[in-house]
């Protein structure tokens, strides 16, 4: 018989608010993450409304704070999605109180983080750049910046885990599959511990678009709150 495996640190980023209590808290209240979409202009585009993190400027209690954990110039240099995933991992990893000194330790770590798309908005404004203003004005960073493997990479290397890193890019099952990945890894005798779980940050004009040509996306715009309704 197998023996059973303990979680023993979570940490989330949500449109429900930053940190575990926080989203917990606003879920039992029966809130909704749902919001009209104030971050670009949505005046030519059919859905004006999605689950967006909030900000801490905007969120004393739950928004979203990166400054408290990287500074402005570690910031730049990463798409959105891996910033989430930096400071979800950050929760996860003080409440399990795994921040391993030793080679053996961080050898036996690994980290999984499933992305879907990666960093799709750093996509669309570097096309946007080399278009406009040409190809000497790209960031050196852009491809590092979109490529869906650098949320793991980038939890990883702040926090020196040398075990086994992955990815998996299977839609809105990516995290769920990193957490099997991280269970499989660590039955195979691959790793002892495991940081596993999801990011993503594609709320743009282009994606929004692209979605809602698939018809995958509510245009519900009186009521925010049910414009997610799939059952």
């Amino acid at each position: 018989m197998q023996s059973p495996l303990v979680i023993t640190g979570m940490g989330m980023i949500s449109p429900l608010g930053c940190g575990v209590k926080a989203g917990w808290k606003r879920l039992l209240a029966g809130r909704s993450g749902l919001s009209p979409i104030t971050r670009f202009d949505t005046s030519d585009l059919p859905v004006k409304v999605a689950g967006t993190v909030p900000d801490i400027a905007n969120d004393l209690e739950g928004g979203f704070d990166p400054d408290r954990l990287l500074d402005a110039k570690e910031r730049r240099k990463m798409e959105l999605f891996s910033l989430y995933a930096m400071v979800a991992a950050e929760e996860a990893l003080t409440q399990a109180n795994w921040f391993p000194s030793s080679d053996t330790d961080r050898r036996a770590t690994a980290t999984i983080v499933g992305s879907g798309i990666g960093g799709f908005p750093t996509i669309t404004q570097a096309q946007n750049t080399l278009t406009t203003r040409g190809y000497r004005r790209l960031s050196p960073f852009t491809v590092p910046a979109f490529l869906a493997n650098l949320a793991a990479g980038n939890v990883s290397i702040r926090h020196g885990f040398q075990g086994p890193l992955g990815c998996p890019v299977t839609a809105c099952a990516a995290g769920v599959q990193a957490i099997g990945d991280g269970m499989r890894l660590i039955r195979s005798g691959e790793a002892e511990v495991a940081l596993v779980g999801g990011a993503e940050a594609c709320i743009d004009p282009l994606s929004l678009a692209s979605f809602h040509a698939m018809k995958a996306l509510s245009t519900e715009q009186d009521n925010p709150a049910k414009a997610s309704r799939p059952f």
